[in-house]
């Protein structure tokens, strides 16, 4: 009883199915054809079973149906009885069946552009809630370390700090740290904010020579903890001047911190970063060189991509290089490496300088 009644429900649920109702559809189809006069064609009816397949099956089985009813759609001109065919007859099945073979490929195109469309939501879904799960733990790891930073500041301005210069060096090297652990988080948050909404500038005038001196002297220390020297030129300019642009202090700002850290992290103690600024016919242009190992010529062509670092040694989230180049082109600027002839690698910069005049109305 139960072997029957497993039987019975598989079939209703074979017939019930797409396929099953698309055969049935075709056998009756079929024999409509067969019973009525040749002069008459309702062989179009087969595009209903057609649709129906096209939702669940292959394209070598969707073929196959075709082929089966172009068939059974020309032999009704010889099926029951031989009768001769006039011309028109015979091209309304001949159109019956290019309406098929159409049809079909409709149907396959509908099914490539569903499958496109189910990827891009699956990517869709998972780019959501990989962003949802980077901005809270992102928020989760800020408050503990905000926390730190302002529990060390307090100890380094009491009086226990001022006298004992040891714990006041372990103290500022704590603050250091953590004050770069969050640094890569703002990073984190930016680049998956600038990804998702895109980088909206706030743009002024910027003197960006100054721009790049504060941020010199922010890095100095951690420059000194690893024996690095830091260096500002301006190419052929031998003496200091000012260089004016147009575009988002902030984020120009988080540029050159970025570039500069990089450069750090990648130089070996004792060595020189060069940092150069030089005005240029299209632009004004920043070199930012170290003196590192340099990096493979197969990896420059990825170095700003994201998550990409060159060694799983060395510090950082691999998220820096590709900040900078969001920020670069949202400024309409261009950002590149080359390895240096003597050794280490130099990342250049070319930004537009803009207008400080705005925009004529109308214009």
């Amino acid at each position: 009883m139960d072997v029957n009644g497993r039987s019975l429900s598989g079939d209703i649920a074979a017939l019930a199915s797409p396929g099953g109702q698309a055969a049935a559809l075709t056998a009756a189809v079929a024999l409509v054809e067969v019973i009525t006069p040749v002069q008459v064609v309702l062989a179009y009816l087969y595009v209903l079973p057609l649709i129906l397949l096209s939702e669940t099956a292959r394209p070598r089985t969707i073929w196959s149906f075709v082929a089966l009813t172009c068939g059974l759609t020309l032999s009704n001109l010889v099926i029951p009885e031989f009768t001769p065919i006039s011309g028109s007859v015979l091209m309304n099945r001949l159109l019956v069946c290019g309406a098929l073979v159409l049809t079909a490929r409709q149907c396959l195109r509908i099914q490539g552009l569903q499958r496109q469309r189910l990827h891009l939501e699956g990517q869709l879904a998972v780019e959501d809630l990989r962003r949802d799960f980077v901005a809270t733990l992102a928020h989760d790891l800020k408050t503990p370390i905000l926390g730190t930073i302002a529990t060390l500041r307090s100890l380094s301005s009491s009086r226990q700090s001022r006298e004992g210069p040891l714990l006041e060096r372990t103290l500022a090297t704590i603050e250091r740290g953590q004050s770069r652990a969050l640094a890569q988080i703002q990073t984190l948050l930016e680049v998956y904010r600038n990804d998702a909404e895109g980088l909206v500038l706030q743009s002024v005038e910027v003197e960006f020579t100054r721009l790049v001196e504060e941020v010199i002297r922010e890095l100095s220390a951690l420059a000194q903890e690893r024996q690095l020297t830091l260096r500002l030129g301006f190419g052929e300019a031998s003496q200091w001047h000012p260089h004016l642009l147009i575009g988002d202090g902030a984020q120009l700002r988080r540029l050159v911190e970025n570039l500069l850290l990089n450069a750090i992290h990648h130089s070996l103690r004792g060595g020189q970063i060069q940092l150069v600024l030089e005005n240029r016919s299209n632009g004004l242009q920043l070199r930012v060189a170290d003196g590192g190992p340099g990096v493979p010529e197969q990896e420059i062509s990825k170095l700003f991509q994201r998550f990409q670092r060159l060694s799983e040694e060395r510090p950082g989230s691999g998220l820096g290089l590709y900040l900078c180049r969001q920020i670069v082109n949202a400024h309409g600027g261009t950002i590149g490496l080359r390895n240096r002839p003597g050794g280490g690698a130099e990342i250049e910069v070319l930004l537009p300088q803009g207008s400080a005049e705005p925009p004529p109305e109308g214009g």
